[in-house]
């Protein structure tokens, strides 16, 4: 397309609709990479505004409604101060038919600055502008595309946030970032408001529960359903403490965040403990204001919250795509237990000796446990890989087992009459009355 047919489209666009610099550059804006579309569509209007005036001093009277079309469609305010000292009648009521003159230079500067005096209340490295545009804004500047076959243009969401994002970034020294940003802004130039979203924190570590009957996710009172009773002594749960709390409390202090959410490899039973090397989690603190946080001091935080309940260890910083890796492995990774067990009759040591033998790399059925039915029975196939024993007194045996992720282990020690095959119990001929058990290792 030749300079003169450019001219001629602006023109003709210019002659139907009232257009500001922004909104008729923006129907260019792939010409000339570099250039903001304010300068574009100021750069054409001065064009045909001097075409204008040369063709008036050669006598040329059409020239005029040339120049009366620049000075009104878009407020070119050369072309106006040129049309007025000719004495032309110029209709100054007239606003920008996209945008309605919101996007003008003032307004954005003025949410720029907003949006700056509230950034300075959160840490942070880089951000992300959005926009919100009402739909009748956004049907009008594709309804001058589609008129006039323009396929040089953008979206005015573009026009919107590259400017409101080059002040914060030239202000805050804060780079723009696309795919994973710290800090989310939607702003609305129609409205003249905003909305400042801080994503979320991640942090990856290991805990280790200490102790028996915390769970890991606060459990509401069966009873009154959490508005609290007499049962659970108007808590409103069955325990007065759980793992996501105990970590998760500290955390939203020291990051100043509105919300968190606790993520962890696998789950174990409240009355299980967790020792060894811990279990891997991600807590997921949503809305923060604090970025930067020595996670050293986190650590100390939690641990001193949580004493002899709960202790974390090895705390980094983590994105969601390792919550979504951490989930996914789960259902496979390894785990180690400790099993003390108590059998209702003396174990043969012969028959405890086969179990350790027989029990390894062995495939288990197990139905969903008769405890949690509540969930859908299924059969599930998990490998366990390996049975240590040592026997602690004549019906008191320690076992060290290691199977797959998703393998229910009291059932495999005990059979669960007959829905887990096969098992301990009934190698050994004995069926087990007591199973204290904690995990010593999660594969992270």
């Amino acid at each position: 397309m030749r300079m003169e047919e450019i001219l001629n489209l602006a023109y003709r666009m210019l002659q139907k609709y009232a257009l500001c610099d922004y909104c008729l550059g923006r129907q260019f804006a792939r010409l000339l990479s570099g250039v903001g579309n304010k300068a574009r569509g100021e750069a054409l209007k001065v064009v045909l505004a001097m075409e204008a005036n040369m063709k008036l001093l050669m006598n040329d009277k059409d020239a005029a409604n040339v120049l009366k079309i620049v000075a009104e469609n878009g407020m070119n305010k050369y072309a106006k101060k040129l049309a007025k000292s000719l004495n032309y009648q110029i209709n100054e009521t007239k606003t920008c038919y996209v945008c309605e003159g919101k996007l003008i230079d003032e307004n954005i500067r003025r949410m720029a600055e907003e949006i700056i005096e509230e950034l300075k209340g959160y840490e942070f490295s880089n951000f992300l502008i959005g926009a919100s545009v009402p739909a009748h804004v956004k049907e009008r500047d594709d309804q001058i595309k589609a008129e006039f076959a323009l396929t040089f243009g953008e979206e005015i969401k573009s026009d919107i946030t590259r400017e409101i994002g080059k002040i914060i970034e030239g202000v805050m020294r804060k780079p723009v970032e696309f795919a994973t940003p710290d800090i989310t802004i939607i702003v609305d130039i129609f409205s003249g408001t905003f909305t400042i979203k801080s994503n979320p924190v991640f942090i990856k570590g290991y805990y280790r529960k200490l102790q028996p009957n915390i769970p890991q996710a606060p459990w509401i009172c069966r009873k009154c359903r959490g508005k609290g009773c007499d049962a659970c002594g108007h808590t409103g749960k069955e325990y007065p403490d759980s793992i996501s709390e105990l970590i998760g409390d500290p955390a939203l202090s020291l990051f100043e965040a509105l919300d968190y959410k606790f993520h962890a490899a696998g789950r174990e039973d409240v009355d299980v403990t967790v020792l060894g090397t811990g279990r891997p989690f991600i807590l997921e603190l949503k809305s923060p204001r604090k970025r930067f946080v020595q996670l050293n001091q986190l650590q100390d935080a939690i641990n001193e919250h949580a004493k002899g309940k709960v202790e974390v260890s090895s705390l980094s910083y983590a994105t969601k795509k390792d919550v979504r890796d951490m989930k996914a492995k789960s259902a496979i990774a390894s785990k180690t237990y400790v099993a003390l067990v108590e059998f209702d009759s003396s174990v043969d040591e012969s028959k405890l000796k086969e179990v350790c033998e027989k029990f390894r790399n062995l495939l288990i059925h197990q139905r969903t446990p008769s405890r949690i039915l509540r969930r859908g029975d299924k059969v599930r196939k998990k490998y366990l890989y390996f049975v240590e024993a040592e026997k602690k007194g004549d019906r008191i045996v320690e076992f060290k087992i290691k199977a797959q992720g998703g393998l229910y282990i009291k059932e495999v020690i005990n059979g669960d009459g007959g829905r887990t095959v096969p098992n301990i119990a009934d190698a050994l001929g004995t069926a087990p009355i007591n199973i204290t058990l904690s995990v010593l290792e999660v594969e992270g």
